[in-house]
């Protein structure tokens, strides 16, 4: 009988990304796969067609205590119900949320990928709260499975966690997914951002980029994916492009398919994250696997996928620094193309899909093993 594993998120984008790639190529002769998320999702819709079996849990984004609770006692009748061997908790609620249920429910290895602490996005009270929530999890926590090495770093230094309890194992793309063209033309040369607004993606800093750009490059255009959820940030953001006069240069485009965000990516000249912090970015594992330039922020997660000089340029969170990359790579177009070739390389070989999955089946049975020997 295969062991049962059990995924746990409530979170999209970027998660969504990582776990479709993971039970896509995951030998699921091995293992049986289950995904408990928030009903009516894309993710657990391409969950299904892959095989995976899953089941429904309303669990929510913010904080709320009855919701949270409500999903809180889901989880513990579902992990008592199907008996799981594994259980493997993803981001902020999901995580939190999971590791406590697997602890009500006698689950006896637990998981957590927390995909960039959610306690970053938070300033002042706030960020001490969450980042004690955080350290109140950890022997909750069998493992924790970072998505780079600051982030494992950052588990050990500020969460709490031992260096014996880290496993890095980064993400990954799936060379299949490329489209048939990938560097397409077009009339002007376009700077792309891709991210859900918020606090982590840091949009000002590219809106205030995108100025300083505009100014030298009129030429220039520039597209930031990830809008459409229309909340104040979304709204400052599009005053803070009327402000600074990009109307017409600078365009929002609402959260895009997998297929849309690659066309987008075809078609962009130089891919651009101004990130306050990350887990590891998808999106710009991607821009790599399409050959293109990109510039990041040096921040957890950005400068573990990016070596400056050699597959990107990073740089410091100023929009000068910033701007000024962007500047040079859209005036020298043999360094833009010489770094998105070794982009790509260096995606080929560390970041192929079969691989990494290959890697996490290799964690689910040393941990699998270490509690069948276990006396």
């Amino acid at each position: 009988m295969r062991p049962k594993i059990l995924h746990v998120t409530q979170a999209t984008g970027g998660v969504e990304t990582s776990l479709v790639l993971l039970f896509r190529h995951l030998d699921d002769s091995r293992f049986e796969l289950h995904l408990a998320c928030p009903p009516g999702t894309t993710l657990g819709a391409a969950a299904e067609q892959l095989g995976v079996r899953v089941f429904p849990i309303r669990l929510v984004r913010s904080v709320n205590p009855w919701r949270d609770v409500a999903g809180l006692f889901g989880l513990c009748r579902l992990m008592r119900r199907e008996r799981y061997v594994v259980v493997h908790t993803h981001s902020a609620k999901g995580g939190y949320l999971g590791r406590l249920a697997a602890r009500l429910a006698g689950v006896r290895v637990v998981l957590y990928a927390p995909r960039a602490f959610s306690y970053l996005s938070q300033q002042g009270l706030a960020r001490r709260f969450f980042l004690m929530l955080e350290r109140l999890a950890v022997p909750l926590t069998t493992r924790l499975v970072a998505t780079s090495a600051s982030e494992g770093q950052r588990a050990v230094s500020e969460v709490g966690f031992s260096p014996a309890q880290v496993t890095v194992i980064p993400n990954a793309v799936d060379m299949a997914e490329m489209p048939e063209s990938p560097v397409t033309r077009t009339e002007y040369p376009r700077v792309l951002t891709m991210g859900r607004l918020s606090y982590q993606k840091h949009p000002e800093l590219f809106v205030r980029m995108a100025a300083r750009v505009a100014a030298a490059r009129p030429d220039v255009r520039f597209v930031m994916a990830g809008a459409g959820f229309a909340g104040p940030l979304e709204r400052r953001i599009r005053a803070l492009v009327t402000d600074l006069g990009l109307e017409g240069r600078l365009e929002l485009v609402p959260w895009a398919s997998k297929g849309e965000a690659l066309r987008l990516m075809s078609e962009s000249t130089v891919f651009v994250l101004t990130s306050r912090f990350e887990g590891m970015p998808n999106s710009v594992l991607e821009a790599m696997m399409l050959s293109k330039p990109v510039v990041v922020t040096d921040v957890d997660g950005n400068r573990d996928v990016v070596t400056d000089g050699v597959t990107g340029l990073v740089v410091s969170s100023d929009e000068t620094r910033v701007g000024d990359a962007v500047l040079r790579l859209l005036g020298d177009s043999a360094l833009a193309e010489r770094l998105g070739l070794a982009a790509r390389e260096a995606v080929e070989r560390e970041h192929a899909a079969p691989a990494l999955a290959a890697r996490i089946a290799a964690l689910y049975a040393a941990e699998i093993d270490s509690i069948t020997r276990a006396p």
